[in-house]
């Protein structure tokens, strides 16, 4: 992600992959052949009929990801190309895996977005929803700067709500200040959870609840009326469409990926699926992954779902909060009632139900294709 140096990046990605096959691999193909015998020990022909058994709706959603992956194929192909070749000068044609990550880094980007300002622009927008971070009793920020800490922002929900952390090496840089807000939306969350609720109900239930919250969060990071709020942004148009496109190569990713798990998880031989990894991904991205990573790219439980779930119950929400409290409804005191008493169901409700209460809609991930379609138009 760091390194400027294109060859040093497509050697340090081939020694990535000679030490994963050698040394995790083998333990990624352990794992899959014991969650496979013990799904049949529970009288299941496999994890993806398992899932099913559970009434999950893998095959709806899967559905809606073929559905998506067609409907922004040629969408992905033009934005997607000018994206690459605006940031590090390759389009589809040319970009191999190892210049992803140095394209996701956005380093033109680093100075609008400062290190110093990250946690300021975290409170003030926690602030102009009602929320005085640092008078939260139950949140902790651990902003110590260890030398073994990680980089990259977390949420600890140690108690909930008793005990939320949320950990942060502040770097600053576009990728730094998505992480924060992702996070700060998960601790928000958990923070505000209801303590009245029986435990399955504020951590366990679905993820996608708590990841649309993250994803609430960190999306402002790419809306041009919060960038000019709060950072005095020179080119927020801009930027947003930058943003909308990394969005839709994540939501054609995971849709990817979701396919795939279903297929993987359905298969006896998960050696044997080596090559469809490949062809699925390089058909959703235009960039080809490396084999290797046929076994780590999987999510226990699903999760990929999750995800592709709660980026289209963040695009739905904030399309009725935006209706309902305008543009900038991340400014309203009103919007933040709203949202804290949303925050304290926990997890108790789905995420469709939770939509369906508050706006009447069907959970839909076209709607997430729409919002990346509007912030492209608006470029």
């Amino acid at each position: 992600m760091n390194e400027s140096d294109r060859g040093a990046r497509e050697r340090l990605e081939q020694v990535r992959n000679e030490l994963t096959e050698e040394h995790m691999n083998p333990l990624y193909l352990h794992s899959a052949e014991v969650v496979h015998r013990e799904t049949t020990n529970l009288g299941a022909a496999s994890y993806t009929e398992l899932y099913r058994g559970f009434d999950y709706p893998l095959d709806d959603l899967a559905a809606q990801c073929r559905s998506f992956l067609d409907s922004t194929e040629r969408l992905w192909e033009d934005v997607g190309d000018k994206f690459f070749r605006n940031r590090i000068g390759l389009g589809l044609g040319e970009l191999q895996r190892w210049d992803v990550s140095r394209v996701w880094r956005g380093a033109n980007w680093d100075k609008a977005f400062p290190q110093d300002r990250m946690i300021p622009a975290l409170e003030a927008t926690l602030g102009d929803l009602g929320v005085d971070l640092r008078s939260q009793s139950n949140v902790e920020l651990d902003l110590e700067d260890r030398p073994s800490k990680s980089p990259r922002a977390f949420c600890v929900p140690i108690e909930i709500p008793g005990r939320v952390i949320l950990v942060i090496k502040p770097a600053g840089g576009p990728d730094d200040w998505r992480a924060l807000f992702h996070e700060a939306g998960h601790t928000e969350h958990f923070a505000n959870t209801s303590p009245s609720l029986k435990m399955e109900e504020k951590r366990l239930g679905d993820n996608a609840v708590t990841e649309g919250w993250a994803m609430l969060m960190e999306h402002l990071t790419i809306e041009p009326a919060w960038l000019e709020r709060r950072l005095d942004f020179p080119r927020p148009h801009e930027f947003a469409a930058e943003g909308a496109t990394q969005l839709l190569w994540f939501l054609r990713r995971y849709s990817a990926k979701l396919l795939y798990e279903v297929e993987f998880h359905a298969t006896p031989d998960v050696t044997a699926m080596r090559p469809r990894y490949v062809e699925l991904l390089t058909d959703a991205l235009k960039v080809e992954p490396s084999d290797t990573d046929y076994l780590a790219d999987i999510d226990e439980g699903f999760y990929a779902s999750q995800y592709l779930r709660s980026w289209a119950f963040e695009a739905q929400l904030r399309a009725y909060l935006r209706e309902r409290f305008g543009n900038a409804w991340f400014t309203r005191r009103e919007a933040g009632s709203l949202i804290r008493e949303l925050w304290a169901e926990g997890q108790k409700p789905t995420a469709d139900e939770l939509l369906k209460d508050v706006t009447g809609a069907t959970l839909e991930l076209a709607a997430a294709g729409e919002r990346v379609r509007e912030a492209l138009a608006a470029a």
